[in-house]
């Protein structure tokens, strides 16, 4: 038998045996009461290691290295058109750009994290929705965004379905587990790819999310309605972005984009120096990396550190009015300054900061080249409001206004600083 009749062999069998196994949709109200029986028997591969399959839960990832990375798993799909997927999600904190995950409705690969031709379902990134992408090589195009039905919510539960018609119409709707039906997200027509040999999970996360994904009552059908009057307005999907969904070029002139909001140089001895950035623009800044530059007076550059995601195949991700820290000692900074660690980045190599005092630039690139610095700041003693002030931090007065010296002032907090969240 050729290989490719024996995946279509397999995919049509997985199909029947969905059908025939998994509860009507008016059956399965969102909880997971009874489990999910279905999910755990199919034919999974690849990073098997990072996750944990059974009856009670279906798909959780669990990666023993407890760190940040990707991680992904298949089973083995011919099914494009004619095909309606159906799924449950359940995150254990909210979405971010650098904490979401991805089902691959249709891939030529098993190999999530690779070049490979498919359409996927993201579940959060840079916004707290999910969206339709649609990716050939390493670049993908968003095809169709659904509303933010996750913002602000730190546990979010809810299900979704995907239809392609035999028109290669696409058609996804989301249900969180508090709403009784399924809301009907956006409808658009691609043909781009009509083959596929795989569909799985990739989950893209930081250290403090290793644990923290559920996917559930995974489910395939053929019996999908061919549309024949779709939306007169379907979405007009967006420019090619290469290597990440998510990452938008970045203006000529960059300054402003980001700024310092919080420095610690002069730590406290179970502490540790961090860099503390805020994004106060409206849009989220997504960059494979920054440069942090140490500067003297003249503005004579004498140190560049890269600070990129601690996958370095994730990109770096700020999302509108979020803060970001970074620092060579994750730990002590979570425990002295009693944070959650979900915006703070291992920078394995990050510079000693002098307690004398220094000067700081944020840059997105390696070049100097004016319209690539975000933000320059200086450090000193005489900038901080108080005489004590080994352990505590210079932080801004206002994050949304320039690092001039005036608007900096020691940290209030009772614990000298506050890496990665607002300054209190």
């Amino acid at each position: 038998m050729k290989v490719y009749q024996a995946f279509a062999f397999l995919s049509i069998f997985i199909i029947l045996f969905y059908n025939c196994s998994l509860p009507a949709d008016d059956e399965e109200k969102g909880d997971l009461k009874g489990g999910d029986t279905i999910t755990p028997e199919l034919p999974w591969e690849g990073e098997m290691d990072k996750f944990t399959i059974n009856s009670k839960e279906g798909i959780h990832l669990n990666d023993p290295q407890e760190d940040a990375g990707t991680a992904y798993i298949t089973i083995p799909s011919t099914s494009v058109k004619n095909t309606r997927w159906e799924f449950g999600v359940h995150l254990t904190f909210n979405p971010s750009a650098n904490n979401y995950a991805r089902f691959y409705l249709t891939s030529s690969s098993n190999i999530l994290s690779g070049n490979l031709n498919g359409y996927y379902i993201q579940i959060g990134g840079a916004k707290d929705n999910v969206a339709l992408y649609r990716q050939n090589g390493n670049q993908s195009k968003l095809l169709a965004s659904g509303r933010e039905l996750m913002k602000g919510n730190s546990s979010p539960k809810l299900y979704i379905k995907v239809e392609c018609d035999n028109n290669g119409y696409w058609t996804f709707w989301t249900r969180l587990e508090s709403e009784n039906e399924y809301v009907k997200e956006k409808q658009i027509k691609d043909t781009d790819i009509q083959t596929s040999r795989y569909c799985g999970i990739y989950c893209i996360y930081t250290k403090t999310r290793c644990k923290g994904f559920t996917f559930h009552h995974i489910q395939l059908s053929n019996d999908v309605e061919t549309n024949t009057s779709p939306d007169e307005t379907p979405d007009n999907p967006d420019t090619d972005l290469p290597d990440n969904p998510d990452t938008p070029e970045l203006p000529r002139d960059v300054r402003g984009m980001l700024l310092f909001n919080e420095i610690m140089y002069n730590n406290a001895t179970d502490g540790a120096e961090y860099v503390e950035i805020y994004n106060p623009t409206e849009q989220a800044v997504i960059l494979p990396a920054l440069y942090l530059y140490k500067m003297h007076e003249d503005g004579t550059i004498y140190n560049t550190t890269i600070l990129q995601n601690e996958s370095p195949s994730t990109p770096l991700a700020i999302p509108s009015k979020t803060y970001l820290c970074f620092t060579k000692y994750f730990n002590r900074v979570v425990q002295k300054h009693k944070v959650g660690g979900e915006n703070i980045i291992i920078i394995p190599n990050f510079p000693a900061l002098n307690n004398n005092g220094g000067y700081l630039a944020l840059s997105s690139s390696k070049e100097t080249a004016p319209g690539h610095t975000f933000d320059t700041c200086c450090f000193r003693d005489e900038m901080h409001t108080i005489d004590k002030i080994t352990g505590i931090s210079l932080e801004k007065k206002s994050p949304e206004l320039s690092s001039l010296n005036k608007n900096w002032r020691s940290s209030k907090h009772a614990t000298g600083g506050t890496p990665g969240i607002k300054n209190r």
